[in-house]
């Protein structure tokens, strides 16, 4: 592989390389005026045609107006180094990449639903200006130092750096891409963004975590015949893999219309199951769906980035509004005793503790452990259908969730309103940071929990019903003991 050497650029000072692929190379310098660290993209090879040199301009150009968006990179400069490669001066995303993040942890189901939803805003306005991604992958999502995802590499190392290099990633890339029926599409955009939640919920690649492959080319062939594994992880949905699904579907045809209509789905479930929605980010374009969290619009499933009844701005450039909170808040009831010292101990973890708790993790689940659980039904039906039939009845949150200590243990009782068969619990225990709750949630048979050896004043824990069909709670049950 070639590797560019870091050009010395005026204004400039070189600190270290970043990371390599096939057609650039990015390194990290640190900008004078103003002072702060940025990254620079540089082409490997230097650009000889001048028509290429001029494309190269001209797509920078229409790269800064895109890098506008809250959760796109921000580009700040541009140009040719004096050896004639292609450079781009980009925002220093400082916490990495959704590919080391998945690496050190699970994320939780909300938390890829919000992230499904800001990149999904961001594609969509990127698409908006007939800009395709064509390599949407975990490490194309950085991360800023304010936590937001931050939408990357737009494909320009492949179509501009490198005459002929075909910028896709096997693991990301849909059937018609592998096949080459296609370079690149809204379609196959909306297929590597979903295959890129997946992977956030399971840790790896859909057809990876799914397949035994040993190599890329086998990895290729499971992808275009194979059928898309389930999601082995009890906390996840039926209603949020269905929407997977649906946006990996083998036929383009068969996902959805456009990101947007991606993303309101997943506003949809997130509202079902969490009780809130992270808002759509794009101008002209309203935050949130018009059903707010029923059934789409006949006018929402009909529209195309380059059309539709819910861009009343037409191509205006997709300048976003004002980036809004990252995530909304969720209301919880806190079940305690009645003393007085344990409802304010409750009080203080309602206003303090759970703000927290709802900015990393609506469910409180984010891992499993302890036994095995059955493999969802199959079905096809769209997640916005899931309101009718006993398939899609909500399951009820734990009742009557109460916790105390007896010296240094704690014991957590519940009930469960609508007993069935098969069901199981799962419980996960809640941290005053929100940033060291704890990463597994696990499962268990009985409606009584111990939690032995413990040194803090006080305790908070989560618990869901896990129906055997793997549907959860819409809402966990949240309770804390206090120490007396």
């Amino acid at each position: 592989m070639m590797i560019a050497d870091p050009p010395d650029l005026e204004g400039y000072d070189f600190i270290r390389t970043l990371g390599s692929g096939g057609t650039a190379t990015v390194f990290l310098y640190r900008q004078r005026v103003p002072n702060r660290q940025v990254a620079i993209k540089v082409g490997n090879r230097p650009i000889t045609d001048a028509g290429v040199r001029r494309r190269f301009h001209d797509e920078s150009d229409f790269m800064a107006r895109l890098s506008e968006h809250p959760f796109i990179v921000s580009i700040y400069n541009a140009g040719i180094t004096a050896d004639g490669r292609g450079y781009m001066v980009l925002e220093y995303a400082s916490a990495g990449s959704y590919r080391d993040l998945m690496k050190r942890r699970q994320l939780s189901v909300d938390e890829v639903l919000s992230c499904g939803i800001n990149v999904a805003s961001a594609l969509y306005a990127a698409h908006r200006q007939g800009i395709i991604h064509r390599d949407l992958k975990p490490g194309n999502i950085l991360i800023s130092a304010q936590g937001l995802p931050l939408l990357a590499d737009f494909g320009i190392s492949a179509t501009i750096y490198a005459t002929g290099v075909m910028g896709f990633s096997v693991p990301w890339a849909p059937p018609e891409v592998l096949t080459g029926r296609s370079s690149g599409s809204e379609a196959a955009d909306i297929y590597s963004l979903a295959a890129t939640l997946f992977a956030l919920l399971v840790g790896r690649s859909p057809f990876e975590y799914g397949y035994e492959v040993h190599d890329r080319d086998e990895l290729a062939r499971t992808i275009v015949h194979g059928e898309l594994p389930r999601i082995r992880r009890p906390d996840v949905p039926k209603g949020f893999e269905d929407v997977l699904r649906k946006a990996m579907a083998k036929d383009p045809d068969d996902r959805y219309y456009s990101a947007l209509e991606f993303a309101r789905d997943m506003q949809r479930v997130q509202m079902r199951e969490y009780g809130h929605q992270t808002p759509v980010t794009v101008e002209n374009v309203p935050q949130y769906p018009q059903d707010r969290g029923g059934r789409r619009s006949r006018d929402e499933a009909t529209q195309r980035p380059g059309g539709g009844p819910e861009r009343p701005g037409g191509r205006s450039g997709a300048l976003p509004q004002t980036a809004p909170e990252r995530l909304g808040r969720r209301r919880v009831i806190v079940a305690a005793g009645a003393a007085v010292a344990v409802i304010a101990a409750v009080a203080l973890f309602v206003t303090l503790v759970l703000p927290n708790v709802d900015a990393v993790s609506g469910s409180g689940s984010s891992s499993v452990a302890g036994g095995d659980v059955p493999s969802p039904s199959s079905s096809s039906s769209s997640s916005a259908d899931e309101s009718e039939g006993s398939a899609g009845e909500s399951v009820p949150s734990p009742a009557d969730l109460t916790g105390s200590y007896d010296g240094t243990s704690v014991t957590f009782t519940w009930t469960n309103p609508d007993p069935r068969a098969g069901d199981r619990y799962s419980w996960t225990r809640i941290t005053g940071d929100a940033g060291s709750q704890e990463a597994n949630a696990t499962l268990t048979d009985s409606t009584t929990l111990r939690l032995d050896n413990v040194t803090d004043d006080q305790t908070c824990i989560q618990v869901s019903i896990v129906r055997e069909n793997r549907r959860m709670s819409q809402s966990p049950a949240t309770a804390c003991a206090v120490r007396r």
